[in-house]
């Protein structure tokens, strides 16, 4: 509940950047110092440690063994080890599909730039009325990897306007790593709970990459090629692989044994996405386990065989994947191999499924996908080892309202398990497609196939780099001017890009990160060293709906319109235009649109998709309804002979008139579609025929003139229903709009038949008066689900009943009269009349 209350809150706040200039943003160019200081939170993030069984393990090598070695390369991981735990990343590293031109990067690439890579140091006093800048520094890492001339001397001492090119950076870098240490911190603010009343430092420190928004990071990154990285780029793939052990515990009988992960953490110089930040880390875990334990946890004795290479990855009992993490924004979805055991025979497997049963929509299909993630072939003859994510996706989001028609906000390099529509997971709850689809099986079947362009493997020692824990590189990095170099973006809680951006919510809240700040490393984030779900990274575990049906407005946005998503979304939203798109244009749809399935998590799933619901509507027609009885066919016969019978009655009062206006009884039918659980379009189609007339009295008051008609009415009503209640027990209220058509039928004078018994169709002339509604209505009442599943075998096919009460008001359409005599005062020509209509209908929805 409180998640969801924070999602409509940050929808609204969206909703404010959006009608207003970001505070923050300057007119060209990146944010100044003092306007991204009105951003950045006012406290240093919190590095994660190694875990226990890590420790414990001597996951990366005990240095206490008289054969630990630690030389090539030099980065805490004993060289032996680093063989093996190498050797189990390259066999586990994931297989990337592109649905961006961008792609997970060395980070170090960006030192041999032109000017090298800067770390800026910018110190501010927040002691100060509005915080002020004390100083800003620099140090350019293509410069280290020298010792620190006067190792040990302060900082202050070394600090310049501009560091230059010498050796004192790395004075400084030592400077920085002590005073961040993660234990023994000599920044007051970070090892005291009390601070000085007259000074408050806070130092903000930040790599500034290339760019500084969508348009500028496009120009930098992109190739003249369309869907293509610069040319300077390419050959910068990389991933960074962290293995970690986790403990698996039960509250009854404690330590059950382990797990050995490895995350592999992607970096990007920029995000582009719902929101825009420099710099991004997001990451993938896989979790490898022998083929015979993989419905069970490892003992010690097994993972210690498999840490020192004694266990043949390709022997008969093959190291595979036990589970896959995907995260992407703050959502991880986990692929589980091992329930039910994804490596079974597909017979006995499909047993288990049947035992399984179905928890959610679409859960067996999923399933069946998850299942095929672990074999490269179609016919289940080889084992595939590599993760397969989808980096990058098609914002829904509501920022695409401020754009220009053309492709925007894909860049969020988040990390998909599959091609489709995922529900809920961008900013501030927004939906995010992913349309690029890759066959695995197709390709990693025939091990000398090429993969298709568009997909990245990292399958090769030179695109990973093994990332220990940073206890096992601190003192290290301390001690050697090259570890410190390639090792102190591990450790520092820097910013991996300029602190803020122009991004919708920008400045909303100050010195809260609302999307548009540049993120702290991979040690810093919630998600290093923890299995998933975790404090940082909700469970999604969503169903699969049919890709035909949009389950909200922006759904039916487009990454390509910009800014015309508005009026085309909420077009195709409104009745009739609804049906149009989602029943009649459905074969076209079905022929030009991409199938995807749509990921929904469970506590967010549809109560209802669709409904049909059929019935019957009692309606008590106003009298002035009468006033269609002065149609030009059936008038130009009944007035004269009227007049004939009394002349005295043209120009009379018509009190003594009696119009003969039955009740409609209308057989009713409806086709709703809900937009989320609170609101739902409705498209009504109703007919009916009543008696309508008119007893006249003549001069002598004993002779009555009588005229009688069947009505015969057809009318299309919209409407756009707001439920009170999201559950099976819905009350309503609604307003909407319609096309109402009436001709009069069987007319008879006196018993009669006329000469001319039909009248034309009614409705006002003209071209746009045709088209345009002549009806609006308001109503309320009552839609209540009574039976779920209601044919056996079909899933989530629900009935019930519904009851409600519709006030409409109708203009008739009878203008500009010409008749052969005059009948002023006879029958009163209304322009509007009501109608209270009361229905009873039978719903079966889905």
């Amino acid at each position: 509940m409180r998640r969801g209350i924070a999602v409509h809150a940050a929808r609204v706040l969206l909703l404010v950047g959006l009608i207003t200039s970001p505070p923050g943003a300057s007119a060209s160019g990146p944010p100044t110092r003092e306007e991204y200081f009105r951003f950045v939170p006012l406290s240093y993030p919190r590095i994660v440690r190694q875990t226990s069984a890590s420790q414990a393990l001597a996951l990366y090598g005990d240095p206490a063994d008289p054969g630990y070695r630690d030389e090539a390369p030099r980065d805490g991981i004993d060289d032996e080890r680093f063989r093996v735990l190498q050797a189990l990343a390259v066999r586990f590293a994931p297989i990337l599909v592109k649905n961006t031109y961008t792609f997970p990067m060395d980070h170090k690439a960006f030192r041999d730039l032109p000017g090298g890579l800067l770390l800026s140091l910018d110190t501010w006093d927040l002691a100060k009325p509005g915080s002020v800048l004390m100083r800003s520094d620099s140090i350019n890492f293509s410069t280290l990897g020298h010792p620190c001339p006067e190792d040990g001397a302060p900082e202050s001492t070394l600090r310049t306007e501009s560091s230059g090119r010498d050796a004192r950076d790395d004075c400084r870098l030592i400077a920085l790593l002590k005073e961040f240490h993660p234990d023994h911190p000599t920044i007051p603010r970070l090892r005291q709970d009390a601070v000085a009343a007259e000074q408050a430092p806070f130092t903000v420190m930040y790599l500034d990459f290339p760019g500084y928004d969508p348009d500028t990071w496009h120009e930098a990154y992109a190739s003249p090629q369309p869907g293509q990285i610069a040319r300077r780029y390419l050959g910068t793939e990389k991933v960074y692989a962290h293995p970690f052990l986790a403990e698996v515990r039960d509250a009854e009988r404690g330590l059950l044994g382990y797990e050995l992960f490895i995350q592999y953490w992607f970096f990007y110089p920029f995000n582009a996405g719902g929101n825009n930040h420099e710099g991004d880390w997001e990451h993938v875990s896989a979790v490898i386990t022998p083929l015979s334990a993989v419905e069970r946890v490892l003992t010690e004795e097994e993972l210690r065989r498999i840490l020192s290479g004694g266990w043949p990855a390709d022997g008969a009992d093959p190291l595979v994947l036990k589970r896959t993490e995907y995260f992407f924004h703050h959502n991880a979805m986990v692929f589980d191999f091992a329930r039910p055991n994804a490596y079974l025979p597909r017979k006995r497997w499909e047993e288990l499924m049947e035992l399984r049963g179905e928890d959610r929509p679409g859960e067996k299909k999923l399933l069946a996908r998850v299942r095929s993630y672990v074999w490269a072939d179609e016919e289940e003859t080889r084992i595939n080892t590599h993760p397969i994510g989808y980096i990058g996706a098609d914002s829904k989001g509501l920022e695409q309202l401020l754009s220009s028609p053309g492709p925007h906000a894909r860049e969020s390099h988040a990390t998909y398990p599959l091609p489709g529509v995922f529900k809920g997971v961008g900013p501030a709850g927004s939906t995010e497609a992913v349309p690029k689809r890759f066959d695995h099986q197709e390709y990693l079947g025939d091990p000398k196939r090429p993969l298709p362009e568009g997909v990245v493997r990292y399958d090769m020692a030179e695109r990973i780099d093994l990332v220990p824990d940073w206890e096992r590189v601190y003192d290290l990095a301390i001690e050697d001017p090259s570890v410190r170099r390639e090792w102190s973006w591990l450790i520092l809680p820097l910013r991996w890009g300029y602190p803020s951006a122009k991004s919708p919510l920008a400045g909303i809240i100050s010195h809260s990160d609302m999307g548009n700040l540049s993120i702290t490393g991979p040690a810093f984030s919630e998600g290093w060293n923890r299995p998933a779900p975790n404090a940082g990274f909700i469970g999604y575990a969503p169903g699969e709906l049919p890709w035909f049906f949009p389950l909200d407005v922006q759904d039916n946005f487009s990454n390509n319109l910009g800014f015309l998503n508005g009026p085309v979304a909420v077009l195709i939203s409104l009745p009739p235009f609804d049906f149009i798109y989602r029943v009649l244009g459905l074969p076209v749809r079905a022929v030009v649109e991409k199938h995807e399935p749509v990921y929904t998590p469970q506590a967010k799933l549809p109560r209802r998709r669709a409904s049909v619901e059929a019935g019957v509507s009692v309606g008590l027609l106003d009298k002035d309804f009468a006033g269609l009885l002065l149609n030009d066919r059936q008038f130009a016969e009944w007035a004269p002979q009227l007049l004939a019978l009394d002349p005295s009655i043209e120009g009379a009062s018509s009190d003594f008139i009696k119009p003969v206006v039955d009740t409609a009884v209308s057989a009713t039918l409806k086709v709703s579609f809900y937009l989320g659980d609170r609101f739902t379009s409705e498209n009504t189609l109703l007919h009916s025929r009543s008696t309508l007339g008119l007893d006249v009295p003549l001069a002598d008051r004993q002779t009555l003139f009588t005229l009688r008609s069947k009505l015969n009415m057809w009318e299309y009503a919209g409407s756009i229903r707001y439920n009170i209640l999201p559950g099976g027990f819905q009350p309503y209220v609604k307003l909407g709009y319609g096309l109402t058509w009436y001709r009069l039928e069987d007319g008879a004078i006196n018993g009669e038949r006329m000469a001319n018994p039909t009248s034309y169709w009614v409705r006002l002339p003209g071209f746009f008066r045709n088209l345009w509604p002549n009806t609006f209505h308001l109503g309320a009442g009552l839609d209540i689900i009574l039976v779920r599943g209601f044919f056996p075998g079909l899933r989530g096919l629900d009935g019930g009943i519904r009851a409600g009460y519709v006030l409409s008001r109708h203009e008739l359409g009878i203008r500009d009269l010409t008749a052969p005599v005059s009948l002023a005062g006879t029958v009163s020509e209304p322009v509007h009349v009501l109608r209270n209509t009361f229905e009873l209908l039978g719903t079966l929805s889905f």
